[in-house]
């Protein structure tokens, strides 16, 4: 069964309503637009023997086929990106190794930064807010601003110390 010239046109125009809704929304790029347009009609001309006219109108058909293609198609290109490829890379690449971070210096900072996660964990959530308060003020301003009389501060960055002390952080207090 040929497509008569009117579907045809039909079709271009759907098409191009569909693939423009699209855009407008932000689900494809301007550049893609002719691209799933063209695909969009070989799919529809590559189906159009299976249209029936005791099942429906050609209109009916084409509109059915255009948004089932087209929401197939957005899928695979989708998943196209979600695959993606890997490549082998050498310890001696270049592009993976940031030489401001490299060597003694940035391994003493990691370890440094695990010392830190293992200390922030035995804190209980109160130390933690004294922790971040103390950070950002003195201990009067922290005080006065947390609703605590000085000394309760005091001791309690005290206990916060011997936590950091036990372990190993001292030089960093």
């Amino acid at each position: 069964m040929n497509i008569d010239p009117t579907d045809l046109s039909f079709a271009q125009i759907v098409i191009r309503a569909e693939v423009k809704k699209l855009r407008a929304r932000g689900v494809i790029r301007r550049d893609d637009q002719d691209d799933i347009a063209s695909e969009l009609m070989v799919q529809l001309l590559g189906v159009w023997e299976r249209y029936d006219p005791a099942r429906g109108s050609r209109e009916a058909f084409i509109n059915q086929v255009v948004n089932t293609r087209l929401v197939s198609l957005l899928r695979e290109r989708r998943a196209q990106k979600r695959r993606g490829t890997t490549e082998p890379v050498k310890d001696s690449d270049d592009r993976l190794v940031d030489r401001h971070w490299f060597g003694d210096e940035w391994l003493r900072r990691l370890e440094l930064r695990i010392d830190l996660d293992v200390a922030f964990s035995k804190l209980n959530p109160r130390q933690r807010a004294i922790c971040d308060q103390l950070l950002r003020e003195a201990i009067t301003p922290a005080a006065k601003q947390m609703g605590v009389p000085r000394t309760t501060l005091r001791d309690a960055a005290a206990r916060i110390r011997e936590i950091f002390r036990d372990a190993g952080l001292e030089d960093y207090l």
